[in-house]
């Protein structure tokens, strides 16, 4: 896993995006979701890392919510 600063700019501006998620850094990058979050972590400041840690944790669950509901 060894990037260089104009794609490790690009994951990281991709994990920020509302509109991406994991599976697409996947098919990009070859990463896992783990992967992303080391990157992140490593190269941004660490309150950014948490706040994007809980936008993260808040879309997470907004999606499984979405999910158990039926739309008829």
């Amino acid at each position: 896993m060894k990037f260089n600063q104009s794609q490790i700019s690009e994951i990281i501006q991709m994990a920020w995006d509302d509109q991406t998620d994991f599976s697409h850094i996947k098919k990009i990058y070859e990463i896992d979701e783990g992967d992303v979050k080391k990157i992140m972590k490593k190269n941004i400041k660490q309150k950014s890392y948490e706040i994007w840690r809980k936008r993260i944790h808040q879309r997470s669950a907004q999606k499984t919510q979405l999910k158990g509901k039926d739309y008829v």
